[in-house]
């Protein structure tokens, strides 16, 4: 074995001198003694068994303290084993190929790492480093600080269980238990994990990261945070270099303009403000009080879109009641889960298209395609629409509902125009006895929900049962017609009529008709389309 130290006095020299050489001498036997066993014995035995290599010291002494064969190196300590180099104030060699290192101590592979510390025990054998006191680890742009190290050569693994910080470039990650796997360019970290980073932060339970890619995964319940947005999930991973995320189980994106959307798994990149959602899809506004439900969700923040289909619900939620609409595929904007300017408050906008069916207990509807405006308030209603107020069932080619604090204010009806409901004593007996107001256009008003007054503009024609003042005997049905007239109804009866224009009416007596005689043209009863509960929505 070569060793080069460094002596003051002559004879102390000489002395050591012919210590060395009949240490040397000991050694060359041995290795000699290994190469010989070479053939039998597998190459890596070799290596294990290579005595670590002193090549500088000031001084070196036997030490029996620790040992027979213990040596103790001082001042300016220079080692190395198998491509592993350590320098320190002085460390304590012993026979099994062990060392400690004390005060100032360096561990270093050439253009791989360097590892800083306070004192190393360091196993030839099984080349394994535990290092103490103020650590640092450093490997290109990462550095890890801790208290308490293992460091495993063969393998370039680092383990910490008492806490440690990892610092690369301008990401800052603590946990209390780490591993580092260099050669697959990997950390792993467990127990009271935070990521801190100028964007966002990230706290969780579990997490690997992976430093040449800037990419965090979970495995446990993990929170993101940045100054726009809070996330959350069970499973996924975060890239910073691109801002792309993924999340699975119970994953949330939460704004701080009030705006969640949940998901079993959620895409999202937050450069380009896109995702994609799947599997129990859910986006809830707390400030308009409104939530979109669905399977499958594709958000476009550089549109302010989001797109929901597959079971696609909103709910409009009131304090006495919700409004549930339904339709193949729901479309809202104005939607940013990211923006925080004054655009991102900008009136929201609803489509929905095809399949179109609403259900609150007061009022349903049905059509082909709907847009719900939140700049005005307006319903409107296209393709062979229907809409059911409590007793009423109106019809038109559009309609439009003018909403106010989230009930039926106003109702315009064009084309076509058509509003029927049943008669009292025609829904006792199951008669055909239907209230009938028709018209080209009309306009309905309404006071919490029902309808009191009917503007009928175009071709008016109704029908209406006459009853005596006591409300228990029938007289017939009254048959009118006019340009326009004003239709006023309390309780769903007809109680008066204005007739603006050439006006003409008759009252037939109840036994001379038939009351099928008496639905006026294009009548329809659709009263099995109408959803009678929430889940009928989704019923065709």
């Amino acid at each position: 074995m070569k060793r080069t130290l460094f002596f003051t006095s002559h004879t102390t020299r000489s002395i050591l001198s012919l210590c060395l050489f009949l240490y040397s001498a000991i050694a060359f036997s041995q290795v000699k003694k290994t190469a010989k066993e070479k053939d039998a014995k597998p190459a890596a035995k070799k290596s294990e068994n290579t005595p670590i290599h002193i090549i500088h010291a000031n001084s070196l002494q036997f030490d029996k303290r620790f040992g027979e064969g213990a040596e103790r190196l001082l001042g300016n300590v220079q080692l190395e084993d198998n491509g592993v180099f350590m320098n320190c104030d002085s460390a304590y060699i012993f026979p099994d190929n062990s060392m400690h290192a004390f005060s100032n101590v360096h561990l270093s592979k050439p253009d791989t790492m360097d590892l800083y510390g306070d004192s190393i025990h360091y196993s030839g054998q099984d080349k394994k480093a535990e290092v103490f006191g103020k650590i640092r680890f450093v490997r290109q742009s990462l550095t890890l600080t801790t208290q308490h190290m293992m460091y495993v050569v063969d393998s370039s693994r680092v383990n910490y269980w008492n806490g440690g910080t990892i610092v690369d470039s301008a990401t800052t990650l603590v946990s209390k238990k780490g591993t580092y796997f260099m050669k697959m360019r990997m950390c792993s970290f467990k127990d009271s994990v935070r990521l801190n980073n100028p964007t966002y932060n990230i706290s969780c339970d579990t997490m690997s990261y992976e430093p040449d890619v800037k990419t965090a995964h979970f495995s446990k319940p993990t929170f993101i945070t940045s100054k726009t947005t809070r996330m959350y999930c069970i499973d996924g991973y975060y890239n910073s270099k691109t801002a792309i995320s993924e999340f699975f189980q119970y994953a949330y994106i939460k704004s701080k303009k009030g705006q969640t959307l949940w998901g079993q798994h959620i895409y999202y990149d937050k450069e380009k403000d896109f995702g994609e959602v799947h599997d129990d899809v859910t986006l809830s506004d707390s400030t308009d009080n409104i939530t979109i439900k669905g399977n499958y969700a594709l958000y476009t923040g550089s549109a302010k879109t989001i797109m929901v289909t597959n079971h696609a619900e909103m709910l409009q939620i009131d304090e006495k009641d919700t409004l549930h609409l339904h339709g193949d595929t729901l479309y809202g904007y104005n939607i940013s889960m990211n923006d925080t300017n004054k655009e991102a408050h900008a009136p929201k906008l609803l489509l929905a298209y095809h399949h179109v069916k609403f259900y609150r207990k007061d009022m349903q509807g049905k059509c082909d395609s709907l847009t719900y405006n939140e700049k005005d308030s307006v319903m409107r209603m296209f393709y062979n629409p229907v809409l059911w107020a409590n007793e009423n069932q109106l019809t038109a080619d559009t309609m439009r509902l003018y909403l106010q604090n989230k009930k039926i204010n106003m109702l315009d009806m064009k084309q076509n125009s058509f509003i029927i409901s049943k008669d009292t004593l025609a829904s006792k007996n199951d008669t055909l006895q239907f209230n009938q107001i028709k018209g080209r256009n009309m306009r309905g008003y309404f006071r919490n929900n029902k309808i009191y007054k009917v503007n009928v503009m175009g071709n008016a024609q109704t029908v209406y049962y006459v009853y005596t003042d006591n409300n228990t005997t029938i007289l017939g049905p009254n048959r009118a017609v006019s340009s326009n007239m004003l239709v006023y109804i309390d309780s769903n009866k007809v109680r008066s009529i204005t007739y603006l224009q050439k006006p003409d009416a008759t009252i037939y007596p109840i036994k001379d008709i038939k009351p099928a005689e008496f639905l006026l043209g294009d009548f329809q009863w659709r009263v099995t389309e109408r959803p009678m509960k929430k889940e009928d929505i989704f019923k065709w």
